[in-house]
């Protein structure tokens, strides 16, 4: 039998850039350490290609630098990280050039995941920490990613896209996407999984933890109900995004985004026709490094998150 072995993951969306490193021992991944550093790479987006600025490319390879000092300080080798790229390269008119400067500057090659491929992960990873979810969403800065029944689906529905086409009219926001879904997500029975940066700050919010508190074992499997994603968007609206510090659990990178995000979230309730999802942190990240460890010929049947100190 194997022994215990490192796995690390980096993920590079439209509004942040994340990282994880966990350990396989046995068939299972165990969370060690993890970043997040907001750097909204796609600022200005909304529908459309566009451009990728030279501020938000310097704030990004700035983060990705971090994320691979992450790895390197908990002993990841470069054999086993994983590094991707979502919607925030996908549409970007500039994408290439920009690809050539964030590889250059990491080290590491970087897969530009599909669609498809970003939501299949997504589902891979939350069923990892919540083995009984049969579908999944997860909402990025710049897409909004589906899998049920074996069907993966990918809209340009993001939280920093929406903001940037609605500001903080949540009504425009849940119009729009619940629109777009349709009825093809219908089934009222369903047990509904959701991953991102909006659902861990909605249960970060919904729980009163600190920021500077995080853990993954904190927010992971925590309900969360439509009516509190409204009671949320109704308290946050009474604030302006400037003056958001004082609400605990909010990063404030991601003040101005939220109320999208929240208004988001309650339209895939909608359309799902139910009434709660269950917060997930194992994600894309988590499903990347089961398949690094998987091409080593390690198999990763379950995720497990202790508690224990903050990121």
């Amino acid at each position: 039998m194997p022994g215990t072995e490192k796995f690390g993951s980096i993920d590079l969306g439209s509004n942040s850039v994340r990282c994880l490193v966990v350990s396989w021992k046995e068939g299972v991944l165990e969370y060690i350490s993890s970043g997040i550093w907001i750097s909204r790479l796609t600022e200005g987006i909304g529908e459309g290609d566009y451009l990728i600025a030279d501020g938000p490319l310097e704030r990004t390879l700035s983060a990705v630098d971090k994320a691979c000092a992450l790895l390197e300080r908990s002993g990841v080798q470069g054999k086993n990280t994983a590094f991707c790229a979502t919607e925030s390269l996908r549409g970007a008119g500039n994408g290439q050039e920009t690809v050539s400067r964030i590889v250059s500057s990491a080290g590491f090659p970087l897969r530009i995941l599909s669609g498809t491929e970003e939501a299949e992960l997504s589902f891979k990873g939350a069923i990892l920490g919540v083995p009984g979810a049969d579908s999944v969403f997860d909402l990025g800065g710049g897409s909004l990613e589906i899998v049920k029944e074996g069907m993966a689906y990918s809209f340009p529905l993001g939280a920093v896209r929406m903001a940037s086409r609605f500001g903080e009219d949540d009504g425009k926001v849940f119009s729009e996407i619940r629109g777009i879904l349709g009825e093809r997500f219908h089934s009222g029975r369903c047990s509904l999984a959701g991953v991102g940066g909006t659902s861990s700050s909605a249960v970060m919010m919904l729980k009163g933890i600190a920021v500077a508190d995080y853990h993954p074992s904190k927010v992971h499997g925590q309900p969360v109900r439509a009516g509190e994603l409204g009671s949320l968007v109704a308290r946050l609206k009474m604030t302006p995004p400037g003056d958001r510090s004082s609400i605990t659990g909010l990063e404030p990178g991601r003040a101005d985004i939220i109320v999208a995000g929240l208004a988001a979230e309650r339209a895939v309730l909608d359309a799902f026709q139910v009434g709660q999802y269950m917060h997930s942190e194992t994600d894309l990240l988590w499903a990347l490094c089961a398949e690094t460890a998987a091409g080593r010929g390690l198999v990763s049947t379950a995720a497990r998150i202790k508690t224990g100190s903050g990121r």
